[in-house]
């Protein structure tokens, strides 16, 4: 067993009728003694102190570099709002809002444009939609010389990519006739 925490009657020599004034003595004294006896915990206790300030850093360091990990994902990665305006006669621009307020826009000539596909990929056990822009090969007038995925953070529905695609294939009838009907005027 564990030592007893208080001294026994053993340890005084006066009699009972005293124990409690010479406990509450003998409390009074390690009270005041404590201070001068452990002067070396004192000591550990700065050092656990100085231990805690070095944690507090360490930690106030840690939160404020994910507050700025938060804000470059913000800035530069999380995408709020994307749209698609197609217009016959100049071309195609496709622009990204960022959740940061940040805009980032890409322009296609419609000369480059050869297609809008709905195009079809496997990802993680799911069939995934999205919608494509086909570059005319400048060498090879019936080749493809690059792929432009679109609404790649948004990822919409199927039925919302069918309205987008339809539109998009008026318009690019529109263009392709419209050199035509020209010509012959």
């Amino acid at each position: 067993m564990s030592a007893p925490l208080m001294p026994t009657i053993t340890h005084f020599s006066r009699p009972n009728k005293d124990l409690r004034n010479s406990l509450q003595n003998h409390e009074r004294r390690e009270i005041i003694k404590r201070p001068r006896e452990s002067g070396w915990q004192f000591g550990s206790y700065r050092g656990v102190a100085l231990y805690h300030c070095q944690n507090s850093v360490v930690l106030s360091a840690a939160i404020f570099i994910s507050l700025i990990g938060l804000i470059i994902y913000l800035h530069f990665v999380k995408i709020d709002q994307e749209s698609l305006l197609v217009i016959g006669s100049l071309g195609i621009q496709v622009t990204s809002s960022y959740a940061s307020g940040k805009e980032s826009t890409t322009f296609i000539e419609m000369g480059q444009v050869k297609d809008v596909v709905i195009n079809e990929a496997i990802h993680m056990q799911k069939v995934i939609y999205y919608l494509c822009i086909l570059l005319q090969d400048p060498e090879d007038p019936q080749g493809v010389s690059e792929v432009v995925p679109l609404f790649q953070s948004s990822k919409p529905r199927l039925d919302c990519l069918i309205e987008v695609y339809k539109s998009c294939q008026e318009i690019l009838e529109q263009r392709k006739t419209a050199p035509q009907s020209s010509g012959i005027k």
